[in-house]
């Protein structure tokens, strides 16, 4: 739950403003001998000079940290060396009060005007209103702290600020002296506990998202309720309590009569309150409900979207394997010298005609199994497994390809005849693709092939290694992605669709193992699966494990 940054801040520079201007006004009004402007026209007491100064201090602080601090630099040290300021005026000036002693700073203006006022020591801040300086320039000079816990107590702080501020003008707003005067000839004044409130507001606004003012300023229904509620359950009971007291002075109610009249009215308040937040709450359900229904129909059609896709995907393959086959099948033919014989030439191109229809049929071969397995269609067929001669028929299957171009391909059995319980078919064909990629990745050198298991083992791993263009680091998280390839240019110099890699994991893990890949770019890539070696049945169910795909299958036929 982010609060509005813009907003938060726009708050902050007014709340410094304010603060500042209070200051200010106070100043003029001590610069110029005007006695109300000294109390801002706010009861009787005044805002002394060291108070008017520190909150212009602490005003200046606060508005160089409206923003992230670290942002701007040099004017970040300086708003904390201003909050250390402000810090330091309050500690000194509670320590003035708890010890007796006078350090001189409550004197350092209008000391001859502050003499005619009753308050004791002369010119010296109220130990409520020192206590508060103290812990608003903690909370500015902490406001960026390096920790959370630093950034919590800089906010409680503040927060603790605003409920001193409160009661002090409840206080004057009620004539309880006990909740704005702690010492016999000081107190905090009306225009003192103003500027603490919008002081305190105005940090807690600086940095919402770390405080609970982010609730009430976000742009959520959690932060629209809060500010509703917000004048309801504050404002409302003191002007309550206001009027009851004016009421009272009047004579206008007895007392027990008033009294009801209160309790009448507050429960009225709070039933209307209630009842709103239920109907804003209720509003709120109801748009998530609908919400809900919409996302579980968009969800719905767009599985049905993609069965029909991966339907269309699974019967065009079909369809095209049988011009493909009747291509790679008269060509052929006329390569042998059917049914009339054939130039060298015309050889060539006959073979190259073959090659592209044989590279386009594995194309296609590796799309159907992929929509095979995102329909649930791909069906697992375990039988006895000769693990030396699963090898060797995927083996000879990529010989050709690799003597093409002259590679080695050598392959490593294990000492003693080690079977397993598997799907042949699609072992075989997993072992296939990781063979034919390595063999289109290198350029020279070999590609080895190993299966390694232990007599006893439970588990028979192949390796599949070459010596070719290999993998950068930041690319082996993703070479198993559906149509992803490191080198994604349209000009790169090997072809394909992306699929083999992604189609290979995808069957092995039907199959109940796992493939795993390491390289080191330019050196070459080793490719290993892992399976157990007694079938158990597939150890997650097919769409589960191949619901990642969906959307890339999809991605085919759009």
């Amino acid at each position: 739950m982010r609060a509005p940054r813009a907003e938060a801040a726009r708050l902050t520079a007014a709340c410094a403003l304010v603060t500042f201007g209070i200051g200010a006004a106070v100043l003029v009004g001590w610069t110029l001998g005007v006695d109300a402007m000294q109390r801002l026209a706010l009861g009787s007491v005044h805002m002394l000079p060291i108070t008017a100064v520190t909150f212009i201090i602490a005003a200046i602080s606060l508005w160089m940290q409206r923003v992230t601090a670290r942002d701007t630099g040099h004017q970040w040290l300086v708003a904390r060396g201003l909050a250390l300021l402000v810090l330091a005026i309050g500690l000194v000036t509670l320590m003035e009060r708890v010890l007796g002693w006078n350090a001189g700073i409550d004197t350092l203006f209008f000391r001859d005007t502050l003499r005619r006022l009753p308050y004791q020591p002369i010119g010296r801040m109220a130990t409520n209103t020192a206590f508060t300086f103290t812990l608003v320039g903690a909370a500015l000079f902490l406001l960026d702290g390096q920790t959370r816990r630093v950034r919590f107590i800089a906010h409680w702080f503040s927060t603790l600020g605003i409920i001193i501020a409160v009661l002090a003008l409840i206080g004057h707003l009620y004539g309880a002296t006990a909740f704005f005067q702690m010492d016999a000839a000081a107190a905090m004044a009306v225009s003192t506990a103003c500027a603490f409130f919008t002081l305190s507001v105005g940090i807690l606004s600086a940095r919402p998202n770390a405080s609970w003012a982010g609730r009430i300023v976000s742009r959520t229904g959690t932060g629209m309720l809060a500010r509703r509620l917000l004048l309801a359950l504050t404002i409302v009971p003191v002007v309550l309590g206001w009027l009851y007291l004016l009421a009272r002075e009047a004579q206008v109610v007895s007392r027990e009569a008033g009294v009801a009249i209160l309790v009448v009215v507050v429960m009225a308040i709070q039933l209307t309150v209630l009842l709103r937040a239920a109907a804003i709450v209720q509003r709120g359900e109801r748009a998530q409900a609908l919400a809900l229904e919409n996302a579980a129909a968009a969800r719905d059609e767009a599985q049905q979207a993609n069965r029909a896709k991966n339907d269309f995907l699974a019967v065009m393959s079909h369809e095209l394997r049988t011009p493909l086959n009747a291509i790679i099948g008269y060509g052929s033919l006329l390569g042998d010298g059917i049914p009339d014989p054939v130039t060298a030439g015309q050889r060539r191109q006959i073979e190259r005609i073959g090659v592209s229809a044989r590279h386009l049929l594995a194309l296609i071969d590796e799309v159907l199994t992929l929509s095979r397995l995102d329909l649930g269609r791909e069906r697992i067929t375990p039988t006895p497994i000769d693990v030396a001669t699963l090898v060797e028929e995927a083996a000879a299957m990529m010989e050709p390809e690799a003597r093409k171009k002259g590679l080695t391909l050598s392959l490593v059995l294990p000492v003693e005849a080690v079977s397993m319980v598997s799907d042949a078919g699609k072992l075989r064909q997993a072992l296939v693709n990781l063979l034919g990629n390595a063999v289109k990745f290198t350029d020279r050198g070999e590609v080895c092939i190993r299966a390694l298991a232990e007599q006893e083992g439970e588990e028979v791993v192949f390796e599949i290694e070459d010596s070719g263009i290999g993998i950068a680091p930041q690319h082996l998280p993703r070479v198993f992605d559906a149509f992803w390839q490191v080198d994604q240019a349209p000009t790169r110099r090997v072809g394909g669709t992306g699929l083999g890699l992604h189609v290979t994991r995808r069957l092995v893990r039907l199959l109940g193992g796992d493939v795993s890949a390491r390289s080191v770019a330019g050196q070459g890539s080793c490719f290993t699966i892992r399976m157990s070696r007694a079938w158990w049945g597939v150890t997650e169910d097919a769409h589960d494990v191949e619901r990642e795909s969906t959307e890339a299958v999809a991605e085919v036929v759009s």
